[in-house]
């Protein structure tokens, strides 16, 4: 989003002077005529900065700041004074009441600009960190957002444990998984819990949301199926279990959507349930690629919810993949001008999509369980023309040796 500028001054020759200058250089420029309008107009909307005439009809600057000072929204607005060349007096009683910066009339544009974007890059910060402070309560202060800073890595850091720091290992069975988080702590997450020498059960999961709600649901229904597969054999039962916890005890915005199975490496059979998740994609030898459509309701949305369980069997050369809507929810960055050029294209075109994950995953069937995780991330790289994600993703790959 664009930085917005509120310039006053009661020349209006001024004014379209700076509004010409600052536009093109990305900013959304806000003008007003004078002292009056400046507050009014600044309590309304708080722009990012304001540069501010002192020399004006109603208010003069110094009543401006003052007001504007007082005021909570727009206290922390930085202000560039436009003084009078030699007006010394000027320049110091701005400063002195708090204004960041200023400008001697008549001005270079470029210093202008200059100024503009050394001032916003000081105190940008500034916007963002000081909601969060009267958010946190009185008592909060700079020091408490670098205290809260190292929580969040401490937090990122738990997280990052709970999750297997590689897959298990099983004769005959070769299994990849990639977690990229959008944030230092994530919604999407994955895992295998040992049920026997020769059995495990595989989940996958996205709680819905990202941040630090998002991470602590899925901390609950990681541990919650960790004590529960002891009990019960079935996915689906398991599911439903899971689902009257997370309804009882969070919000009714928090929910996930997943997969949990069981994995018999004698039988090569997997059985699961799926809750509400991205279908996962099984291709055989001989390149077919099964969509496995088994499903049912969200975990954590709805009381009544109800699960089922379905077995596949995993044959010589078969590669099972589950995903996370991460993968094939990311878009392609196109212009404005690509958009309109192909107006036919509807949104689905801009998604990666559950039709290019299945052609990436048969292209690279050749590959190693992880190398075809990594070979599905250059993929979404090269569709979505960028390397970070806005969203977490998640992805599991299971081989079975020919």
């Amino acid at each position: 989003m664009a930085e917005t500028i509120l310039v006053v001054d009661d020349d209006l020759d001024i004014l379209e002077l700076l509004r010409l200058n600052l536009e093109p250089e990305g900013y959304d420029v806000h003008t007003a005529s004078d002292g009056k309008q400046a507050v009014e107009t600044a309590s309304l909307s708080p722009p990012d900065l304001i540069l501010l005439d002192v020399m004006m009809p109603y208010k003069d600057g110094f009543q401006v700041i003052e007001e504007l000072k007082s005021i909570e929204e727009t206290k922390t607005v930085p202000v560039i004074l436009l003084t009078a060349r030699g007006q010394t007096e000027d320049k110091v009683q701005g400063l002195d009441a708090g204004a960041d910066d200023y400008i001697t009339k008549p001005f270079d544009l470029r210093e202008v600009s200059a100024r503009v974007k050394a001032v916003l890059g000081r105190t940008q910060p500034i916007k963002y960190i000081n909601p969060l402070m009267r958010a946190m309560g009185p008592g909060f202060n700079e020091a408490g957002v670098q205290q809260l800073a190292g929580h969040l890595q401490a937090a990122a850091a738990i997280q990052k444990k709970l999750l297997p720091e590689q897959a298990p290992s099983f004769q005959g069975f070769d299994i990849g998984i990639l977690l990229q988080s959008s944030l230092s702590v994530s919604g999407d997450f994955y895992d295998f819990i040992p049920l026997s020498e020769t059995r495990v059960g595989i989940v996958l999961g996205d709680v819905k949301g990202n941040g630090i709600p998002a991470a602590l649901l899925m901390v609950m229904i990681r541990t919650a199926l960790r004590l529960l597969c002891r009990e019960e054999d079935d996915p689906a039962a398991i599911l439903k279990r899971i689902n009257d916890l997370v309804v009882r005890d969070t919000e009714a915005t928090l929910f996930a959507t997943m997969i949990y199975g069981v994995m018999d490496t004698v039988t090569s059979t997997f059985t699961y349930s799926n809750g509400g998740h991205c279908y996962p994609l099984q291709r055989n030898s001989t390149g077919v690629i099964d969509i496995l459509k088994t499903g049912s309701m969200l975990v954590g949305a709805f009381e009544e919810a109800t699960f089922t369980s379905n077995t596949c069997f995993l044959a010589p050369g078969d590669i099972l993949v589950f995903y996370t809507d991460g993968i094939t929810e990311t878009d392609a960055e196109a212009s404005s001008e690509e958009v309109n050029t192909h107006a036919e294209a509807t949104l689905m075109d801009m998604l990666y999509g559950q039709d290019r994950l299945a052609t990436c995953v048969s292209a690279n069937a050749g590959l190693s369980a992880s190398a075809l995780c990594e070979a599905i991330v250059e993929d979404l790289a090269l569709f979505s023309g960028r390397t970070e994600s806005h969203d977490d993703r998640a992805l599991v790959v299971v081989k079975r040796d020919t």
